[in-house]
């Protein structure tokens, strides 16, 4: 049994649960049974019962050390022989708690800066470094597993559908700001690009069914999308839209591997802190245009970075070869398969 602890909400968005539910549908296709700890049922699907054997809300945050006695008390109820932690609250003292009651775990980090007990530590940011670790890492036994090759994509990337061909102009471009608040990317992309491209381009929108904003982005598809907008929440063929699509204004969230899995052209822009650095990581690779934080960037910083994009065929082969040189959908799999060595040396 693998038990989950996962936090997700709409103001910390999906991708946490998203990576977590992908890692459990490996881990269930090896064999292993999975429990998911934290998220409200309510964003339970019906295909995660598939998969997922038992779901419990964690509800209220109280503190720390309230979680970690409530989550040992969960693990040791289920016979959980092991534990994946996609929870950015866990902090010194939870994982010192866990580490006493003798758990064993995944920890899914993204900064290199806070103190780690986790047996195996997972960071998919292009630029992360063992050497970031060296001052934080307090289990002497742990796999550091970093880069895009245990990046966490679902299951259907990367699509089965043919990259589309080199020299194809710009028809479809999707917008999407991960599945919890967009802090108002949406509409910001929308705005700045739908007077001043060029009026056959088409706009996808990906929201997620947890962006309070929803009403809103109907409201305005409605009165200016000019026929030119769809707008599609928690779609089931997110891999296929993605694939349809020739140009992407993106967070920096985890939805940037899927798109990269597909050979789609990114320009990038971070809703929250933890998106910075590794959208910053695939710009400097060639892999995306990052313009930096949504509050500093202004309308014509995104209209140029388009257009530019758009404009340079070569530029586009560029991104798609560099993103997928880095990220090829196994990252799951890759995953799953070091949770099962290390269950089974014990």
């Amino acid at each position: 049994m693998i038990i989950f602890r996962c936090n997700a909400s709409p103001e910390v968005g999906l991708g946490h649960l998203v990576r977590c539910r992908a890692l459990a549908y490996a881990l269930k296709r090896q064999g292993e049974s999975c429990v998911m700890v934290g998220p409200p049922k309510s964003y339970a699907t019906e295909e995660d019962a598939e998969f997922i054997e038992d779901w419990i809300e964690a509800g209220e945050w109280v503190s720390a050390e309230w979680d970690a006695a409530r989550f040992t008390e969960i693990v040791r109820d289920k016979s959980a022989g092991f534990a994946v932690l996609d929870d950015y609250r866990i902090d010194a003292g939870y994982q010192k708690f866990l580490s006493a009651k003798g758990l064993h775990w995944l920890q899914f980090d993204g900064t290199a800066q806070k103190p780690l007990w986790a047996d195996l530590v997972v960071n998919a940011n292009p630029a992360a470094r063992a050497d970031d670790y060296r001052d934080v890492l307090h289990n002497p036994g742990a796999q550091l597993l970093l880069g895009p090759r245990y990046a966490v994509l679902r299951a259907e990337f990367p699509p089965v559908a043919a990259l589309r061909p080199a020299g194809r102009s710009i028809e479809q471009v999707l917008v999407a700001f991960g599945g919890g608040d967009d802090r108002g990317g949406i509409e910001f992309a929308l705005t700045s690009l739908i007077e001043n491209v060029p009026a056959n381009w088409r706009f996808v929108v990906i929201s997620g069914g947890h962006n309070p904003r929803n009403p809103q982005l109907c409201d305005w598809v409605e009165t200016h999308g000019r026929g030119r907008v769809s707008l599609s929440v928690d779609p089931e063929n997110v891999a296929a839209i993605m694939a349809g699509c020739d140009l992407a204004v993106m967070a920096g969230g985890t939805s940037i591997y899927e798109a990269a899995s597909c050979g789609l052209p990114m320009v990038l822009i971070a809703i929250a802190d933890n998106q910075i650095r590794p959208a910053r990581a695939f710009a400097d690779a060639g892999a995306a245009v990052f313009l930096g934080a949504l509050h500093e960037v202004g309308a014509g910083d995104l209209l140029r970075a388009v257009s530019n994009v758009a404009a340079t065929d070569r530029l586009r082969r560029e991104m798609v070869e560099a993103a997928g040189a880095w990220v090829d959908g196994k990252g799951a799999q890759r995953l799953a398969s070091k949770i099962i060595g290390m269950i089974r040396k014990e």
